[in-house]
């Protein structure tokens, strides 16, 4: 107890003697007193300094991160990628080369349905199974029945599971025995307008299906249907639905071209054949090619040909006209020459005079009061007229165009009534002609 209070007597003896004393440490003592310091500061909290604090932060952190990285790489290792269909063709190729003749009764194969069933992670769970020849024919083709394939070892796969990572920019499949192949097939993708298409889809197991045609149309029958009659290019989706929502969707361009329109007029309008020249006139539009039948058995393909007949005859003329995407229009012509201007007609009655029988002879004076049946014509170089009864009794005949009937029968007036007339005969220009009619026999 005594030390003890010597012990501090001499401390406090010193402290007086030494507080206004300065004391300067050497270096070694200032580096120490400083790490000491700095590890005490390290260890304290303090927000605008790094401290142990934030470095259990970083630490933290970059513990996570790594974490994260392995567990992606160890699922990427474990995760089997979709097979491209070069990769497909080399595995059935092995598969083949080392499959057994013969399973034995430890190696039997369930032939049973079974599927892969791919999860939301892409890991597949491959269950395999020996295929027979018949239904490996109706996994790829169901209308052939007679197609024979040796058995191989394939992997089958789920509807709903079907389109699992497949592609929808280049709107392929991805796992089907033809990876390559799209969901639907159209019967033509270009053509003229109007142009009808018919749309085939290949699947059938999905819940619903919908189809749009580009043109405002759509569809959700199986297998539609579609006529474009506007030109253009359309885009046809196929969406197919699921019990989850859409599987898959496919599309195809279709393009519809342009239709020509073909029209012609020839000159002269009222030609008088052989004599004249025939000369065509084309006004068709967005064509390329003509092609021309005269009706005669001449054809062209001038675009505005000249064409002169052997012979009158009543021709059907026809022009084909042809766009550059090959797409046609026609026009004809028919009995083009019927509007001659040779004609010859008959009234269909007349007056005959009461002071007895003339020669039959006609001029304007006779015409104003009708006593005379004759014809009125131009261009007739043959001519023959009967005058027949309503028994059939010959009436008149005259072979002189000028020399008309003035209704009388050996020297007796005929009764009124209805009588029949038959002419026959040729204009100048070759032209046959033979009509018949009734001309009615009025009493003044």
């Amino acid at each position: 107890m005594k030390a003890k209070k010597q012990d501090r007597g001499l401390r406090e003896l010193f402290r007086s003697k030494l507080e206004n004393a300065e004391i300067i440490p050497d270096v070694q003592v200032s580096t120490k007193l400083m790490r000491k310091l700095a590890r005490k500061e390290f260890i304290r909290f303090n927000a605008a300094r790094f401290n142990i604090y934030y470095l259990g932060a970083i630490m933290v952190a970059g513990i996570t991160a790594a974490l994260i990285l392995f567990s992606e790489s160890a699922d990427n290792e474990k995760r089997v990628p979709l097979r491209t269909p070069e990769e497909i063709d080399k595995y059935e190729s092995s598969v083949k080369t080392n499959l057994p003749d013969s399973p034995s009764p430890k190696q039997k194969t369930d032939t049973s349905n079974k599927n892969i069933f791919v999860s939301d992670e892409n890991k597949p769970v491959i269950e395999k199974k020996i295929v027979t020849d018949r239904e490996t024919d109706q996994n790829i083709n169901p209308e052939k029945n007679n197609y024979v394939q040796p058995s191989v070892v394939i992997d089958s796969f789920t509807e709903k599971r079907l389109f699992a990572n497949s592609s929808l920019v280049n709107n392929k499949l991805q796992v089907r025995l033809n990876p390559d192949e799209l969901l639907f097939e159209s019967s033509v993708t270009k053509g003229c307008m109007p142009l009808k298409v018919q749309f085939i889809n290949k699947l059938t197991d999905y819940d619903s299906c919908q189809w749009t045609f580009g043109d405002g149309g759509s569809s959700v029958n199986k297998n539609p249907e579609w006529i474009f009659d506007v030109e253009g290019e359309y885009k046809v989706i196929l969406k197919v639905f699921g019990p989850n929502g859409l599987l898959a969707t496919s599309s195809v361009m279709v393009t519809v071209y342009p239709k020509p329109s073909s029209r012609f007029e020839f000159f002269p309008s009222k030609a008088v054949l052989p004599d004249d020249e025939i000369s065509f006139q084309n006004y068709s539009a967005e064509a390329v090619k003509f092609f021309w039948n005269f009706g005669d058995g001449s054809t062209s393909e001038l675009f505005e040909p000249v064409h002169r007949y052997s012979k009158f005859g009543n021709y059907n003329i026809r022009l084909v006209v042809y766009s550059e995407y090959g797409c046609s229009d026609s026009i004809a012509v028919l009995n083009a020459f019927s509007g001659s201007e040779y004609f010859i007609e008959f009234p269909n009655a007349f007056i005959p005079n009461q002071n007895g029988p003339s020669d039959g002879s006609y001029s304007s004076k006779s015409d104003e009061s009708a006593q005379v049946f004759h014809p009125a014509f131009s261009g007739v170089s043959d001519y023959q007229l009967k005058i027949f009864s309503k028994l059939g009794v010959l009436l008149f005949e005259s072979r002189d165009i000028n020399t008309g009937w003035d209704g009388y029968f050996k020297g007796q007036l005929s009764n009124p009534g209805v009588y029949i007339w038959k002419v026959r005969g040729a204009f100048i220009n070759g032209e046959p002609f033979i009509k018949m009619g009734d001309v009615t026999l009025i009493k003044n």
